[in-house]
């Protein structure tokens, strides 16, 4: 009988343990983000977005595509490069811009219109070794497809990521505002998609929004009458929106800002403009609540739910 047990137990002992299965890891493929991958981040830290609102060819891809080329070249606003998932699509709209492109004169990659909304992330420190780092989503939507919301408050609706973004950058196209024959147009399409978009009600109390004059290098090349345009286009848009956008403020933008020029408004100003671009606006709710504890793991899975249904539907859940 003992010998019996004994043999039951080298069995036993010899049964062959199964080995857990490899854990693999998703990577990111460097493209433009979609609303899954941009979701991952802004589950993993406190993450600001930044969309870019305006007509076709206002500027919006050109200063997206400014802000890497300059943080690729080194400290930039108090920032350093600290890398990003969507590098291979930042790449890509760049790429028109270098010598490598064989093009003439820089240019940038125009944003296409597509049904799904395309994200470019940015992770960032502060120039100090020490500093947190900070994650940063942009996003610049088609001229087309802010046309479309122009229109309709339907398809105003259908921009659900906009009820989540930190700060919204109006666009006014300077090219156009320095053109007498295209100026009134301009300064309609800016706060028409700016008017659509309040009126379906897809910009949070706390955003920011930012309404900038971009190409203003154009707009003092056309003298005097187009920047006196410029002044009552932005006397319009402050009686029109201050009292429906309590963080309304203004800028001017040169067209494609480089560290060579000597415009005010080129380097200095994009620099000064990603500083606000990605300032967390507390309103006083928020102040009162500062010492409150870090959201916890239900709160973030509460706030991955609310992405997906207003991605999904449109509405508040």
């Amino acid at each position: 009988m003992a010998d019996a047990v004994a043999t039951d137990a080298k069995v036993e002992a010899a049964a062959p343990v199964e080995e857990a299965e490899p854990a693999f890891i998703e990577l990111f493929s460097g493209a433009a983000l979609g609303a899954s991958d941009a979701e991952v981040i802004t589950l993993r830290s406190r993450t600001h977005l930044v969309v870019f609102a305006g007509a076709a060819e206002s500027g919006k891809t050109t200063l997206l595509s400014s802000l890497y080329e300059r943080l690729n070249q080194g400290p930039f606003a108090g920032f350093r490069f600290a890398g990003s998932r969507s590098i291979l699509g930042l790449e890509e709209i760049c790429h028109l811009n270098r010598l490598a492109s064989g093009g003439i004169q820089p240019d940038t990659q125009r944003t296409r219109l597509t049904d799904e909304t395309k994200y470019y992330h940015l992770a960032l420190r502060g120039a100090e070794p020490s500093a947190a780092r900070i994650d940063v989503l942009l996003s610049a939507m088609s001229g087309e497809l802010f046309r479309m919301a122009k229109d309709s408050q339907e398809d105003a609706e259908r921009l659900t990521f906009l009820r989540r973004a930190d700060t919204i950058v109006v666009l006014v196209d300077g090219e156009r505002l320095a053109s007498t024959s295209q100026r009134t147009s301009a300064q309609a399409d800016a706060a028409d998609i700016l008017e659509s978009l309040l009126d379906a009600g897809m910009v949070s109390a706390s955003c920011q929004v930012e309404v900038v004059f971009s190409k203003f290098d154009r707009i003092t090349s056309g003298g005097q009458p187009a920047l006196e345009f410029l002044a009552k286009t932005q006397e319009k848009f402050e009686g029109k929106f201050r009292a429906r956008v309590p963080h309304l403020t203004f800028r001017k933008i040169a067209a494609r800002p480089a560290p060579s020029s000597v415009q005010e408004n080129s380097d200095g100003g994009l620099a000064e403009a990603f500083v606000s671009w990605t300032t967390i606006v507390r309103s006083a709710s928020q102040d009162e609540h500062q010492g409150a504890p870090a959201p916890s793991r239900n709160d973030r899975e509460f706030s991955k739910f609310g992405w997906r249904y207003f991605e999904r539907t449109g509405s508040p859940p």
